[in-house]
C-alpha cells in the first residue's frame, strides 16, 4: 500500500477514495478523459464500454469529475 493509500484509508481522513491500483483501467480512463475533452462524452463512453470498464466507474469518471480517483 502506498503512503497516500495508507493516509486516506485511516478513519476520519478525507478524501475517502484511494488511488487506482489497476493500471490497465487507469490507462483506459486517462484515454477516455482525453477523448471526452476533444471529441465529447459519447465518444469517451463508447470507448470505455468497448474496453469493458464497469458502468459504475464510467458514470463516475465522465459525469462526476470531483469523484475521480487520484493517480500515483
Amino acid at each position: 500500500m502506498s503512503s497516500l493509500q495508507a493516509t486516506i484509508s485511516k478513519p476520519g481522513n478525507t478524501p475517502t477514495f484511494q488511488s487506482r491500483t489497476d493500471q490497465s483501467t487507469a490507462e483506459h480512463i486517462d484515454t477516455a478523459l482525453h477523448l471526452q475533452s476533444s471529441l465529447g462524452t459519447l465518444c469517451a463512453l463508447e470507448f470505455l464500454k468497448a474496453k469493458g470498464v464497469p458502468n459504475q466507474i464510467t458514470v463516475r469518471v465522465l459525469g462526476q469529475p470531483e469523484k475521480r480517483r487520484l493517480r500515483d
